[in-house]
């Protein structure tokens, strides 16, 4: 299976985890996003929209990083992702969407103001950055009582609900806007148990040095060669 993005992507990483934690290694063909290869012809072919990630499984092209996931989770071997209780199916989807409509956009904005105005060299909008933590600290009060009656967000088991968090928790940690994560116990815990995980600690180390797309392009060329 190739999956095509960028190792800094949030959501490639959010696929990648989850072949992992199936015990499977894609292969990554790099999308140079800062020269825009995701808007380039050869890549649109593959996705309407310019976006990554893509997965070619064989010929078998499918885009939407969601889709993706419960894909690898149903056609790769190793453990179910997904929770057969309905209750706990349930309770995954609320909290996947929960991630997806409360938590993703504004801290989105946080991290690209925060991470790449820094490395891109434009000035952080103040209001953002204050609307993005105001955010992060409403949604983290909301599963903070989930997490401490359970190790995981659906329950006993690790899901996809989990790993769609993982890699804006890990970002927001690196680019020291953690305290919301520290501060919260439950959610804490839930982080220190999915960061080291041998899946997660397999996708996660591409540094953080200051950012240059042709000096990423090769770095990532070298490390897959």
């Amino acid at each position: 299976m190739t999956l095509y993005g960028h190792p800094w992507s949030i959501n490639t990483r959010k696929v990648l985890v989850t072949a992992a934690e199936k015990g499977h290694a894609l292969t990554l063909s790099f999308v140079n996003l800062p020269r825009g290869a995701h808007k380039a012809a050869a890549h649109l072919a593959l996705h309407p929209f310019g976006k990554v990630p893509v997965l070619d499984d064989d010929g078998f092209v499918l885009y939407e990083t969601a889709a993706i996931m419960r894909y690898l989770d149903e056609a790769l071997d190793g453990p179910a992702l997904w929770p057969d209780d309905p209750q706990a199916r349930a309770r995954a989807l609320q909290w996947d969407r929960v991630q997806q409509s409360y938590f993703e956009p504004p801290v989105h904005g946080l991290l690209v103001h925060a991470l790449f105005s820094r490395h891109l060299g434009f000035p952080p909008d103040p209001a953002v950055l204050q609307a993005g933590r105001a955010a992060l600290g409403q949604v983290l009060d909301v599963i903070e009582p989930a997490l401490r009656a359970a190790p995981f967000l659906a329950g006993e088991g690790l899901s996809l609900a989990d790993l769609t968090w993982l890699p804006y928790l890990e970002y927001l940690t690196q680019i020291g806007e953690g305290a919301p994560i520290e501060a919260r116990p439950g959610v804490r815990a839930w982080f220190e148990r999915l960061s080291s995980r041998p899946s997660w600690q397999a996708v996660a180390r591409t540094g953080m040095q200051p950012y240059d797309a042709d000096a990423d392009a090769d770095a990532f060329a070298q490390q897959a060669a």
